[in-house]
């Protein structure tokens, strides 16, 4: 019996279970009207009726025009197309289905018939064609409403009417209006693009479009960026969320339904954002972050930060700055920066009280005074070690917030460190052993005398000894790289004269604005304007006759092959090889101050107006003017938007740019031949000559420029009587 009514249990379960899956299977969607087209026509004249809760069964269905019962043509859940019954009326439709009533709308008998439009959807400009009869008249044209706004009708028969869809016409039905009378058909699709965001972006970017007439089905939106299709994620009547393909390209926005395609604003493939520096790497909660870098947005919401997976609201955005206040509590992670989607991952974020906020200056030499702002820092200065890649540094004072120290003996460019309390924190940027020393000379020393001209001219062997003129003595001095000056050639007394030999037997005859420059061999090469010659003065001091019987000469230089060109004063040059066969180059308006320089077959030569940039090309022999510069000023920029002031020397360096003394500006900068693109690489107060790193040194007139193998690059400092070099690296 116990098995008996076990057995009767589960079967009443089973049954219960069955009668739940057939009321489950019983529910079926609503009876509803969503649309029917024509509501005019003859007798015959197909009816179709849109909505859900139908029949896929015609027997189903019934229907009745005015009370004339009409034939069922076809049937779907979704659609049932009806036939005007003959010796019908004029009145209400009124459909059945499975019993249950539904009302339709009233048709009139008449001629005028709405039959079909086609497409049924588009934009603004569209043509669609709107297929009935009775659309001819004698007394004046059909009109045709889309949504109620007048259409311009583009061609018209009995039968069928051309129409251009109106700007902002949004969705609703068609009518057509003849003679007085009237009739509605299908409603139309108004596709517009209202807007996308974000505007730029790349591969991989998540962009909202808003607008209408969107399907509601992703699959019913096919979307392209600039022709590359884009997958479809979310969408709605009035919104798509896409995704910009992997081949995306700068261009439009277009979403095609039912082969109907609208074009919407430009989206803009840009790079992935870059991360320069994040300060602080570590610090407690309510401090500010500064992230620093490119191709940030500058709508807020556009970039999203976080750390160690945590997202933190950022405060204030610019194209190259994020500010955000860290929460506290976010653990030790990656700084991750995502802007439009395009991700990329910064340094290590430490969550703890010590942090390096700045670091003031952030380059400078050995002795210079750092100050480091933060928090955490002991306000006993023996409590924190600071270094300098690896080196200690003296602690002169110490806050909570502040820490200043001397910049180490033997510093090299790296990062600094402060450890307080078993706690390590990292400066945000790396500290640059850059600045400014004095070599030789300087005001009050007599090591040197050669302050009497603007420019002078400068040479440096591969040992690092330099050679400098000085023009009103006629004479060359050495420097060697520990800075001791010593004689070099020419007379001890600055007597003149033209005489061939070692060291302090020679003499020279220099002009206002002698030129030299060293081949490859350590050979100095020196234009004698004063005895129209070029002399040559080998690594032991031996001084010989190179070239002579020239007219005018001043500033000379070397190309990378060892051919030397000498310039003429203001017009003409001469090229001449290693063995000294010489041809005339027909050089015109160049200024006799500054040394030319020879890139790829290209002569960048100063103009004499002092503050812009000519070429010559060699292969073409053609003159250009203001190829570099042609305003007074200080600007940096391509070509002809850079600006200078009283340009002195140039000089190539060891990547193949030119290296610029700007004496108006107290500057030095930088010319790329390749890009034509001038930048500043320091620009000094004027004033002494007073060393340190490249924001605190002085310096005068800014004469002659050269660089070493190691990119160091050395000036005259003709105000201040001394040879000054400046560390980059």
């Amino acid at each position: 019996m116990m098995k008996n009514g076990l057995f009767g249990f589960g079967l009443v379960l089973l049954m219960l279970a069955a009668c739940k899956k057939d009321k489950t299977e019983m529910i079926k969607e609503p009876l509803k009207l969503t649309d029917y087209y024509p509501n005019s026509g003859n007798q015959g004249t197909l009816v179709t009726v849109e909505g859900t809760g139908f029949s896929n069964n015609p027997s189903d269905i019934s229907a009745t025009f005015s009370g004339t019962p009409a034939d069922v043509v076809s049937a779907t859940a979704t659609a049932v197309v009806l036939r005007a019954p003959q010796k019908g009326s004029t009145g209400e439709i009124v459909m059945k289905v499975s019993g249950e009533t539904l009302n339709i709308g009233r048709y009139t008998y008449q001629e005028l018939s709405v039959q079909r439009i086609s497409p049924s959807n588009g934009a603004a400009g569209a043509h669609i064609r709107i297929s009935g009869a009775g659309f001819s008249s004698l007394k004046g044209p059909a009109e045709v409403f889309i949504n109620g706004k007048a259409s311009v009708v583009v061609s018209a028969s009995d039968t069928l009417l051309v129409v251009e869809v109106p700007e902002a016409v949004g969705t609703g039905p068609v009518k057509v209006k003849v003679d007085g009378k009237e009739s509605m058909g299908q409603t139309f699709k108004y596709q517009a693009i209202a807007g996308i965001s974000p505007l730029t972006g790349g591969k991989g970017t998540q962009v909202r479009i808003t607008g209408e007439g969107f399907e509601e089905l992703a699959e019913g939106n096919y979307v392209d960026f600039n022709g590359k299709p884009a997958l479809v994620k979310e969408a709605s009547g009035t919104s798509l969320l896409v995704v910009a393909p992997a081949e995306v390209g700068t261009g439009p926005l277009s979403i095609t339904i039912n082969k109907q395609k609208v074009t919407g604003p430009v989206f803009t493939v840009v790079p992935p954002p870059v991360i320069e520096t994040v300060s602080p790497l570590s610090g407690p909660g309510g401090s500010v972050m500064t992230i620093v870098g490119n191709t940030f947005s500058t709508i807020l919401e556009e970039n999203k930060v976080s750390i160690n997976g945590k997202v933190i609201p950022v405060t204030t955005a610019s194209a190259t700055k994020l500010t955000l206040t860290l929460p506290g509590n976010t653990g030790n992670g990656k700084v991750v920066l995502s802007v439009n989607d395009q991700v990329v991952q910064g340094p290590e974020f430490k969550d703890q009280s010590l942090g390096i906020n700045k670091l003031s200056p952030e380059n400078g030499l050995a002795g210079t005074q750092v100050t480091i702002t933060g928090t955490g820092f002991n306000a006993n200065a023996a409590q924190n070690t600071v270094t300098f890649n690896g080196l200690p540094a003296a602690i002169l004072s110490a806050t909570e917030s502040t820490i200043v120290v001397k910049a180490p003996i033997g510093l090299s460019t790296g990062i600094v460190k402060v450890i307080n309390n078993g706690a390590e924190a990292i400066s945000p940027v790396v500290f640059s052993r850059a600045g400014v020393l004095t070599i030789a000379g300087g005001p009050g020393n007599t090591d040197l005398d050669i302050s009497a001209f603007r420019t002078g001219s400068l040479a440096i062997d591969r040992q690092g000894n330099i050679f400098v003129l000085e023009v009103e003595r006629s004479r060359i001095k050495k420097i060697s790289p520990e800075g001791v000056v010593t004689l070099f050639a020419g007379s001890p007394t600055g007597q003149r004269g033209n005489k061939n030999g070692k060291g302090a037997e020679a003499l020279f005859n220099f002009a206002a604005d002698p030129g030299m420059d060293i081949d490859a061999n350590g050979n100095l090469y020196i234009s004698d304007g004063g005895n129209l010659s070029i002399r040559k003065v080998s690594p032991q001091g031996e001084v010989s006759n190179f070239a002579i019987g020239f007219g005018n000469i001043n500033k000379l230089a070397f190309d990378g092959r060892g051919i030397l060109y000498v310039l003429g004063s203001f017009n003409g040059a001469w090229r001449i090889n290693p063995e000294g066969l010489r041809s005339t180059i027909n050089i015109t308006s160049m200024s006799d101050v500054c040394r030319p320089v020879v890139v790829d077959n290209i002569i960048y030569k100063l103009n004499n107006e002092n503050f812009y940039i000519d070429t010559y090309n060699l292969t073409t022999n053609q003159n250009m003017t203001s190829v570099i510069g042609g305003n007074y000023g200080h600007t940096d920029g391509i070509g002809r938007a850079a600006a200078f002031a009283s340009i002195n020397g140039m000089a190539a360096d060891n990547d193949g740019n030119i290296i610029i003394a700007d004496a108006g500006n107290t500057a030095i900068r930088k010319l790329n031949p390749k890009t034509k693109e001038v930048t500043t690489l320091a620009k000094f107060t004027r004033g002494g000559a007073v060393d340190g790193s490249l924001n605190e040194a002085k310096a005068g007139s800014i004469g002659d420029v050269i660089v070493d193998k190691a990119g160091n690059i050395y000036f005259i400092d003709s105000s201040n009587n001394a040879v000054r070099k400046i560390f980059l690296k």
